[in-house]
């Protein structure tokens, strides 16, 4: 390999474009000393790809979405078509701290929670409701381990769910086998191993409504049209038909973003007078000044929905779709679940030597009541996690928590202000 091109290279260009452009090293943790001790473990790898994983690992300590590398032969990976996420083993009071502070560097016991199948297609070997207790021979534990660190997320829980996807991913189109502990009615649960094929995907209409209990649910994915569905007319159709109900509740949960400009129009909606829905600060690179630039949602006609709303949320909230629940709360919405995920944003991308490539973000952003979502994710006003009892029993504890509220007369309540020291 050329010198130009040794991972050594591509590291000390790494450094110096995260020092150069990322707004806000110090205040996510980074500690020069990481660097040290990852050109040692670099300039120990075996090969350029083990190295190129070590430099992908220092990136995900920035617990940023918006930051990552990429290089040329980098492994695809695809996960299967199933939802997996952690939820709470027991009871709903839960750990609550791991909502509350950043990620340590290596993956905390995960006791209190499990790592459950949420869906899966009907023909799958796994269902929903299936604890997943080995992947590929490896306890649960250790997989979440071997993925920590190469994911990220603004609080603990968010990076567990993260690790919980990442531990699935492999080869385009191979198989994983899980052994899973699964309930049985009048009967103890049974373990059983299943295996499934990754690549494809759950299908999930970019936006679908239904009613529960009598209440409208607006379900949106993503914020951008796809499947030949223009997202804004065919929210403002859905609005229409709700128009005369007292409430209703919009469901972003795994929402990952896309334009915050459509994210901006379906806000104006509810809106009487112009608000603010993030305030970003760019750090002009590279020195260390930043600009200010404000995020003003205007009002959208002809009319404004006038019942009470509720936004359903969790660590899958990202980018535009974070800007979006700044600005319903700011217009007065409910938000129940669990935090959003936090990172900065704006990328820039970054060409490094050998045709590596980082895409970091530029700016630094303040989102509803001034919560810092680099450091963490903006909090509901109500905090409502399932349990794998929920999961098993078809329970939706978020959907139940806003249907509540919703249906009652009760003002807001103040939403949970999240602790955010730096666990390291």
């Amino acid at each position: 390999m050329p010198p130009a091109t040794a991972p050594v290279a591509v590291f000390e260009a790494l450094c110096q474009a995260l020092r150069n452009n990322y707004p806000m090293l110090e205040l996510v943790g980074w500690q020069e000393a990481w660097v040290q001790d990852f050109r040692r473990q670099i300039e120990a790898a075996p090969n350029r790809d083990a190295a190129m994983e070590l430099m992908d690992e220092l990136v995900c300590r920035l617990n940023d979405y918006h930051t990552w590398l990429t290089w040329p032969g980098q492994p695809r990976r695809q996960t299967p078509p199933i939802r997996v996420e952690p939820v709470l083993a027991s009871s709903r009071g839960g750990p609550r701290g791991v909502w509350d502070v950043r990620p340590p560097l290596e993956l905390p016991p995960i006791d209190g929670f499990a790592i459950a199948v949420l869906a899966a297609p009907a023909d799958s070997e796994a269902k929903t409701g299936d604890e997943i207790l080995e992947v590929d021979g490896r306890p649960v534990q250790e997989a979440l381990q071997r993925a920590w660190r190469h994911v990220v997320g603004s609080s603990a829980a968010g990076k567990l769910k993260e690790a919980a996807e990442y531990m699935l991913a492999g080869p385009p189109g191979g198989p994983v086998q899980l052994r899973v502990r699964r309930p049985r009615p009048s009967a103890p649960a049974e373990e059983i191993v299943v295996r499934v094929l990754r690549g494809g995907g759950l299908r999930d209409s970019v936006i679908a409504s239904r009613e529960v209990g009598g209440v409208p649910v607006i379900r949106i994915r993503r914020w951008g049209d796809a499947e030949g569905v223009k997202l804004i007319e065919r929210f403002d159709a859905e609005l229409e038909r709700w128009r005369t109900r007292p409430g209703l509740i919009i469901d972003v949960r795994g929402n990952g973003g896309g334009s915050d400009g459509m994210a901006e129009q379906v806000v104006g909606r509810f809106l009487r007078a112009p608000c603010i829905a993030s305030i970003s600060f760019q750090r002009r690179a590279p020195g260390q000044t930043f600009e200010r630039i404000v995020a003003t949602v205007q009002p959208r006609g002809p009319w404004r929905y006038e019942g009470r709303v509720a936004v359903l949320t969790d660590e899958g909230c990202m980018s535009a779709c974070e800007h979006f629940v700044s600005g319903m709360v700011e217009a007065g919405a409910l938000a129940c679940g669990t935090p959003t995920s936090g990172c900065c944003g704006w990328i820039l991308p970054v060409d490094l030597p050998g045709g590596a490539k980082l895409h970091v973000a530029r700016t630094y952003p303040l989102h509803t009541g001034g919560v810092p979502s680099p450091l963490l994710g903006i909090p509901p006003h109500l905090w409502a996690p399932r349990t794998l009892a929920d999961v098993r029993a078809g329970q939706d504890t978020a959907l139940e928590a806003a249907l509540r509220w919703v249906q009652s007369s009760e003002p807001l309540p103040l939403r949970l202000q999240p602790v955010a020291p730096l666990a390291r």
